[in-house]
């Protein structure tokens, strides 16, 4: 099997889904394993990394000319015309806000693995790592954008002994969540956490018994009333392979105090914050509205590509390598989770949450499979 490295192409994104130790383990599976030129840039390898490793370089376009085709996001507009029947396309997709992407792939008919929806042991495997880095840069963020110089409220958000630190309201209670939380009490910060589920509730008062949080039952009302305390609040609300409702609406947002930080963890899903049209960039991050700082980039942990990627890398090679020793038939059945991160097959949406918020037909995977 041919697997292809592709080089991103979104603004600000540094991370490569692949590092030179994994094409290693690859080539020695028998995979040939071909690397676009500087898919590395930002992640600190280097294009004889790779070759050393097995690699071979190539352009983009011939990056795209495999079997497997390994990012770390979807694909751009201008890589459509890179789809073909035959290949696999393997990164965090996030479709259900992009239906365009969806579209191409389905007039293709190429099968997409969304590593967001790669679930083992109840969890999302793939992108907890990311979610951790996401959740812990978000309050280092919004400390940044509460400076004067930004438009923010002009306060330190540690705080320091002669003056409190500032409060930390973070919307649901998962992974993203609990490193935002982990990160803000370590600088000394009041935290509240708004969570639906009982359970996780109780599992977060455990985990910070004796420390400065609150965890609240999550209602429109409690929202809306600790909103107005934040002077960093963190949306990390997503629902896997599907667009998350508005939750924060913009009575909420203009309640929030002047120069406020918000950030919107899942934006790169559709985001769940009324007062957020499209997502930001890692080079052009902010926007203010109703006199609130948003901070709405998709792929935050692109910003720290050297971590994101070693991180990432680990998490994917074992599936990477199930595939191009199989073949993606038979590592899907064979393989629980790997088969939770289909999203389409053959152009077939085999993912509900997508078809749902797509209002597209969903087609089991089973059915399909059968059907090849």
């Amino acid at each position: 099997m041919r697997v292809g490295v592709v080089k991103e192409q979104k603004a600000g994104e540094g991370r490569v889904a692949v590092t030179p130790a994994n094409v290693k383990k690859l080539t020695a599976a028998g995979a040939e394993v071909w690397v676009e030129h500087a898919a590395w840039i930002g992640a600190g390898f280097a294009d004889a990394d790779y070759e050393v490793a097995g690699g071979k370089l190539v352009s983009h376009a011939a990056s795209w000319d495999a079997d497997l085709v390994v990012k770390v996001k979807e694909p751009d507009a201008e890589e459509y015309q890179y789809f073909k029947s035959s290949q696999v396309i393997w990164g965090f997709q996030h479709l259900a806000s992009a239906p365009e992407t969806v579209h191409a792939m389905q007039a293709a008919g190429v099968t997409v693995i969304g590593g967001e929806t790669i679930v083992k042991n109840g969890e999302l495997v793939l992108l907890k790592p990311m979610s951790a880095i996401a959740g812990r840069r978000s309050v280092i963020m919004g400390a940044y954008y509460l400076e004067a110089q930004h438009g923010g409220e002009g306060i330190l958000l540690p705080g320091t002994p002669e003056v409190a630190a500032g409060t930390v309201v973070i919307f649901g209670g998962g992974t993203a969540a609990f490193n935002a939380a982990t990160l803000a009490l370590a600088m000394g910060c009041h935290v509240t956490i708004i969570e639906l589920k009982p359970e996780r509730r109780t599992w977060l008062e455990q985990k910070f018994a004796g420390q400065d949080l609150t965890v609240l039952a999550s209602t429109p009302e409690t929202l809306a009333a600790a909103i107005k305390t934040a002077d960093v609040f963190i949306s990390t609300i997503l629902i896997p392979g599907a667009k998350p409702p508005k939750l924060v609406t913009t009575a909420m947002v203009q309640s929030m105090k002047p120069g406020s930080v918000l950030v919107d963890v899942a934006i790169d899903q559709g985001g769940t914050v009324e007062t957020i049209d499209a997502p930001t960039t890692i080079e052009a991050p902010v926007f203010t509205k109703y006199g609130v700082i948003h901070y709405a980039v998709p792929n935050q942990p692109g910003a720290v590509p050297r971590t994101a990627t070693l991180a990432l890398a680990s998490g994917n090679i074992p599936y990477l390598l199930a595939i191009a020793t199989q073949g993606i038939d038979q590592a899907i059945m064979a393989d629980p989770a790997l088969a939770s991160g289909v999203n389409l097959y053959h152009g077939k949406i085999t993912n509900q949450s997508l078809a749902n918020s797509l209002s597209q037909p969903f087609t089991p995977l089973t059915e399909v499979l059968v059907r090849n």
